[in-house]
């Protein structure tokens, strides 16, 4: 009788201490997932200041998404953003925000009412980018970062230095400080390759998918 009980006192315990284990691994699991969703956007203020200086040059494409916040499904209804596609209403970015691979860009209208986080890369393009003085030179660039995209940095460099000679070339002044400020933005993002450091020139173009 005695052994009966001890038997069922050990089976009490190992049960209870595989509820415990498996509440203790739920836990873990958990917190995992908790801190995982907890992971916050980082603004970067650089490229925040960067992008912030090329002005009201940036126009919405067709078929962008203007989010409420950073990273959020949360977003302006479809009708009042193809508004102000077919408005063209121009738009500055004032800060930049990264999430694990995916960067987003704050946007404001010159009355300072249209504003919200569209994608860096799919939903915003720059004016400038139509100017005839400057389309030799867009490809230049373009066709560093292809370069780049496959890590032959020799021809990258090489052909930096075609772009920076087009550059030079621009005969309108303020044409021209738009292409020198583009291949020293095209220069930096060499050496981080990353979406947020996309040359403010270049957004909408790049990547060409």
């Amino acid at each position: 009788m005695k052994k009966g009980v001890k038997l069922l006192t050990i089976s009490a315990a190992v049960a209870l201490f595989s509820v415990a284990t498996g509440t203790i691994a739920t836990s873990v699991v958990d917190a995992s997932t908790s801190e995982e969703s907890k992971q916050e956007a980082k603004t970067d203020e650089k490229a925040s200041i960067r992008l912030a200086k090329a002005g009201y040059v940036f126009r919405l494409n067709h078929d962008a998404t203007i989010s409420l916040k950073a990273h959020q499904a949360a977003h302006l209804p479809k009708a009042e953003v193809e508004k102000l596609v077919n408005d063209q209403v121009l738009f500055k970015v004032d800060q930049v925000s990264s999430l694990r691979n995916g960067v987003q860009v704050h946007i404001v209208d010159q009355t300072g009412q249209a504003k919200g986080w569209v994608n860096i890369v799919s939903d915003l393009y720059n004016v400038n980018a139509q100017k005839k003085s400057l389309k030799k030179l867009i490809k230049a660039e373009l066709k560093v970062m292809d370069y780049c995209d496959i890590m032959q940095m020799k021809s990258a460099k090489k052909q930096l230095k075609k772009a920076t000679k087009l550059a030079d070339q621009v005969k309108d002044s303020e044409e021209r400080a738009i292409a020198k400020t583009s291949v020293k933005e095209l220069k930096k993002w060499m050496g981080q390759l990353e979406y947020k450091d996309i040359p403010a020139l270049l957004i909408g173009l790049y990547p060409r998918y």
